[in-house]
């Protein structure tokens, strides 16, 4: 907003009052209709004049007066008492003195407000003047206050800091504070001013607060009190304020959501969606804080100050709105793959039954996931799924692991796809069991220990709950590496080893390979083709773990979101992880020995069913022929 400064040659001084008269009444403008300038009442609220001498009009005498003309231009007019004839003289432009609050109003500094205080203020304004109320064209709005006007020196339209060696010629108001100290409230040019005081974001422009829904009406009264939330630090710490938001916003309420702003303006959310506490800086427009009213008959009214935020996803969490979606597919596929396996008997073999821990593990480990970014989930329920998401993400590689294991130990003496297990084999699935599911269960163990606890350093102290509902890597934790230590490298170590195992396994399978072809037996020859089988399987699901782990392990160094291109190949390598489901139902069910399983299966079942009917019938109609023989 601008303020131009013009030489005024018939003495209106603004500090001193007008030796003009006003036009028309007190809150009137005069406005031109039908080549004829008549008096109406202001349209801008904000335009406000403390004339003493007014309605110089309606005394059909000659003479000039001074009016309001437009919002732009207070303008000089020649009255002729013979003709009754008004002519615009002398337009002076914006020639309002700039008043934070309005007349007979005191500037709150504690709500950045103004009070009803009626009185004089600090004998800058005089009598016989035209005032412009507030900044609302501002969008950031620094606050500083003086003991007494002898810190400022107004010079027509110039003010003058002296204690700053400052002049400012535009974009400034000026008005006594409750406390009878001076303020002066100036229009900062960007948010270079938040790294010296803190920034607080207000939705509404200066000098207005919502009414009756989101439309932002001119009150005054309401500013930003701090206090009105135990979420805010340090609330009676002096701030700037950044006004103006323009995006679509919903209140926040501490019942349903986690937020707080510390003491350098920063405002910090959980977000259900990415499962995490994110940080935004003030100037993002994430957050806003203003004062509400809005009338309910049945509810009662609000009349309180409210934090509101984004209606919209933010764009980094767009990636989660989709992959969790992605992520319900994936527990859809596992729980027909678990099915599957239950339903035919024959795939129920020792390799089956492992496959079945690991389908049971990664559905665990994706509904953990998928239920988190569905629901809010308070501090202590962030805490526990992320300790649950952790432990089924171990589970699922550690049963991976003994995949490889069990296809590495028994490729000598392969099994086939029917017939019960031997006893050595329900000796080895415990064993897989106690290692499949006991160890990931240690481990966890050992992290909420070393988490509740300051055994371990800093740098290896693990964190849960506090950014995000998971195990926090040097993202939310910088300098903290407890997700690499505790995550990333043992299921490393699992892969390295899953990889030579297979190195190992197709020497060993080359090796057999070429002794059947010599000595001509086809028993081992079918043994070796089903081995076969099963390792091609094992290697497809592997290497999709392995590639996608890769990423993971990638990204446990490198942030992804620094950069634009990385952060869009995050949401895509992201979004081909979530399908794990559907890779196990494509590798392990998707095949014509396993379709023919389950219509032979079927088959059985109508058959079972069609004769125990048949029977059911048999004997209802003996029945009722024994009863005609009696």
């Amino acid at each position: 907003m601008k303020f131009p400064f013009f030489l005024i040659p018939l003495g209106i001084v603004l500090v001193r009052g007008n030796i003009e008269q006003k036009c028309c009444g007190i809150g009137e403008q005069i406005v031109e209709k039908e080549f004829r300038f008549i008096c109406e009442k202001l349209k801008n609220g904000r335009l406000q004049d403390n004339f003493e001498d007014k309605d110089f009009l309606k005394r059909n005498v000659t003479g000039t007066c001074l009016e309001i003309f437009s919002e732009k231009n207070v303008t000089l007019f020649g009255v002729d008492e013979v003709t009754g004839t008004i002519k615009k003289q002398e337009e002076y432009g914006e020639f309002y003195f700039p008043k934070c609050c309005p007349l007979n109003y005191r500037y709150n500094r504690t709500t950045h407000g103004c009070a009803k205080v009626v009185g004089n203020f600090l004998n800058l304004l005089k009598v016989d003047s035209f005032v412009r109320v507030g900044l609302p064209k501002c969008e950031i709005i620094s606050d500083h206050i003086y003991e007494s006007m002898q810190a400022v020196k107004m010079n027509g339209r110039e003010l003058l800091l002296l204690e700053e060696k400052k002049t400012l010629k535009e974009g400034y108001c000026v008005d006594s504070t409750l406390d009878g100290k001076l303020v002066v409230r100036i229009c900062e040019e960007d948010t270079s001013i938040c790294s010296q005081i803190r920034c607080i974001s207000k939705c509404c422009p200066d000098g207005q607060s919502f009414i009756n829904g989101s439309f932002c009406r001119d009150t005054f009264t309401h500013g930003v009190d701090l206090h009105f939330t135990k979420t805010i630090h340090e609330p009676d710490e002096p701030f700037a304020l950044i006004h103006g938001f323009t995006v679509p916003i919903h209140p926040l309420s501490e019942k349903k959501y986690n937020y707080y702003v510390d003491r350098f303006g920063l405002f910090t959310a959980f977000n259900n969606v990415t499962n995490s506490f994110s940080n935004y800086e003030v100037y993002n427009t994430t957050y806003c804080i203003d004062h509400a009213f809005k009338e309910k008959k049945k509810k009662g009214n609000v009349n309180d100050y409210l934090m509101f935020a984004q209606s919209a996803t933010p764009p980094i969490a767009m990636k989660f709105a989709v992959t969790r979606w992605i992520k319900v597919v994936s527990c859809i596929f596992l729980i027909l793959t678990i099915l599957v396996y239950m339903l035919l008997p024959k795939m129920r073999n020792l390799f089956g039954k492992i496959l079945l821990n690991y389908c049971v593990s990664t559905l665990i480990f994706f509904t953990s996931l998928t239920t988190s970014q569905f629901y809010y989930l308070p501090p202590t329920m962030c805490k526990v799924v992320g300790y649950l998401s952790l432990l089924s993400s171990i589970w699922s590689f550690t049963w991976l692991h003994i995949m490889c294991i069990d296809i590495w130990f028994s490729f000598g003496t392969p099994r086939t796809l029917s017939g019960p297990l031997q006893k050595k084999e329900w000796k080895r699935l415990l064993q897989y069991c106690l290692y499949g599911w006991g160890f990931p269960i240690l481990w966890v163990l050992m992290i909420a220990l070393f988490s509740f606890t300051t055994i371990m350093p800093e740098a290896m102290h693990p964190y849960f709950g506090e950014n995000k509902c998971l195990l926090e890597n040097t993202e939310t934790q910088p300098g903290n590496y407890s997700y690499i230590i505790y995550f990333t490298l043992p299921l490393l170590i699992q892969q390295i080893i899953n990889t030579i195992l297979f190195v190992k396994t197709i020497l060993y399978c080359l090796r057999i390979k070429a002794e059947i072809e010599r000595m001509n037996d086809s028993e081992k020859r079918t043994a070796l083709n089903a081995s076969k089988e099963r390792l091609g399987l094992i290697m497809k699901l592997a290497v999709i773990m392995g590639i996608l782990f890769i990423f993971e392990t990638v990204s446990s160094f490198y942030n992804f979101k620094n950069n634009v291109y990385t952060e869009k190949i995050e949401v895509v390598w992201d979004s081909v992880n979530c399908l794990q489901g559907v890779y196990i139902f494509i590798i392990f069910i998707c095949k014509k020995k396993v379709f023919y399983n389950i219509c032979e299966k079927i088959s059985i079942i109508k058959s079972r069913k069609t004769s125990v009917s048949s029977n059911v019938t048999s004997q209802v109609s003996m029945h009722n022929v024994n009863a005609v023989k009696a």
